[in-house]
């Protein structure tokens, strides 16, 4: 492999502290280091395997996914392909850098009420919520989000921007939630099987669901993706004999809880969501390198 694409996916593999984003915008910056002459001049086998190298060492990491499929589709094509290269990975570049605020301005729009919960921490939910506090007074409840606590950061974090939060336990979700007028979420990925995010993402959609409200998922559309990441990082920890610790940090939640997927292209329902991830494109090299496996 060309030692440029090398060292990305070297780079990538080591990275414990980014976010999914931030991979993203990591592997699109470092690609685009790249002259346009030396990218046109890697060959397609190169390309083939740094796709395969960045999706196995992020595995669950639906932008890191759609970074690598983009890259193996225009290989597909030949030159044509490898010719434009450059120019697709700049416009998905810039596409990512207005995708907060696009998401921030449409969720603006749909959601109803004052009195939101979350959990675990999201920088679109804040952007959302940061842009909904400039027009109504918002309070928000988010859950602690264990294992990891990042939901006391994410509280914290949205009081210092001027909203009411208040943080609760993971455990008291359904019964707080009968006082709000929704729930708002992340994702790191939406796949035709569901939404992944932190665990605890279910518990507030099907409390929405109890109490009759409103259930929102906001992520760019860099996050959504055509095929399964199952990656929900579980772990069994041994304690002492015969007991042990079981650590989930993922999870998945059925799209269908979900009562409004707002994205920077818009709000989709759970339906409009899966018809787009029927016809998403999905490079022939993923199967016949046997890196995965058809579904039907």
């Amino acid at each position: 492999m060309d030692p440029r694409l090398s060292e990305i996916t070297e780079t990538l593999a080591e990275d414990t502290s980014s976010g999914a984003s931030e991979m993203h915008a990591s592997i699109l910056n470092s690609l685009l280091s790249i002259s346009e002459q030396d990218l046109s001049a890697i060959p397609a086998s190169d390309w083939e395997d740094f796709s395969i190298g960045i999706y196995k060492a992020r595995p669950s990491i639906a932008p890191v996914f759609n970074i690598a499929n983009t890259i193996m589709l225009m290989m597909e094509q030949g030159n044509k392909g490898a010719g434009s290269l450059r120019q697709t990975l700049m416009e998905s570049m810039e596409r990512e850098r207005k995708s907060a605020a696009r998401i921030a301005e449409h969720a603006s729009r749909i959601l109803k009420g004052r009195w939101f919960m979350t959990t675990s921490h999201s920088s679109t939910v804040a952007q959302v919520l940061k842009s909904m506090s400039k027009n109504r007074r918002l309070r928000v409840s988010v859950a602690e989000s264990s294992p990891g606590g990042e939901g006391r950061q994410f509280a914290k974090l949205l009081a210092d921007q001027g909203m009411e939060a208040e943080v609760i336990y993971d455990s008291t979700v359904f019964a707080r939630m009968e006082h709000l007028d929704g729930a708002i979420v992340g994702a790191d990925s939406v796949t035709p099987f569901g939404l992944v995010n932190k665990v605890g993402t279910r518990a507030l959609a099907e409390a929405a669901r109890v109490h009759d409200l409103e259930a929102y998922a906001v992520c760019g559309w860099s996050k959504i993706c055509p095929v399964v990441l199952s990656d929900l990082s579980v772990t069994t920890n041994g304690l002492g004999v015969r007991l042990t610790e079981h650590v989930q940090m993922f999870e998945s939640t059925p799209l269908e809880l979900f009562s409004h997927i707002i994205t920077d292209q818009g709000n989709l329902s759970s339906a409009d969501l899966r018809m787009e991830l029927k016809v998403r494109k999905v490079a022939r090299a993923w199967y016949s390198r046997g890196v995965l496996q058809r579904t039907e």
